[in-house]
């Protein structure tokens, strides 16, 4: 049994088509503005309730984006496997890759109950409220706001290995991957 990934099929494409594409870039940036102001320390009362909500209506988009994105991923091919790809790589790309989908929902449906056990009455983007329908709760709060944290942090860890596997292969190993999930560049397989 060999440690490698065989030649890639010839039915799967070079690159990501479009639409996955945009899917990504799209998610990556609302997940780096989300990690980015996700602090609420020493926001001024005044803002802290449009921040709030900003970050439920954004972590709601991302559990759209992502069911969107699970259901194109599995509606169209996906490119091959870099070839000569050892296997371990293979599977913690794709152990990554779920890890990614769980938190993508995971991480937004705590930050919801967290908004239904604060004060506050999280809108999200003016479509539906999410007042405080758990009770006022600071206990419960501060716990599942610890659970949000850590899911955000383990997000964050994911981001860097996924950023470092694609920094690895486009500097080190030269395989053109990186290119498969822009609309440019030689994607080689």
């Amino acid at each position: 049994m060999s440690d490698t990934v065989k030649s890639p099929s010839t039915i799967s494409p070079a690159r990501y088509n479009l639409v996955a594409q945009g899917l990504h870039w799209l998610m990556a940036a609302i997940l780096i503005y989300l990690i980015l102001f996700s602090s609420f320390e020493e926001v001024p009362d005044a803002e802290m309730v449009s921040r709030i909500k900003l970050h439920s209506g954004l972590g709601i988009l991302v559990v759209v984006l992502a069911i969107a994105r699970w259901f194109w991923r599995r509606a169209r091919p996906r490119p091959a496997t870099i070839t000569n790809s050892p296997r371990w790589q293979v599977r913690a790309a794709e152990a990554v890759h779920y890890a990614f989908y769980a938190l993508f929902l995971i991480a937004p449906v705590i930050g919801l109950v967290l908004a239904g056990l604060v004060a506050y009455d999280v809108s999200i983007f003016g479509v539906f409220s999410v007042a405080d329908w758990l009770a006022d709760n600071a206990g419960a709060a501060d716990l599942v706001n610890s659970f949000h944290g850590f899911s955000a942090d383990v997000l964050l860890a994911l981001i860097i290995v996924h950023v470092a596997a694609a920094l690895y292969h486009q500097f080190y190993k030269r395989d053109g991957l990186i290119w498969r999930m822009l609309p440019f560049g030689n994607p080689r397989i």
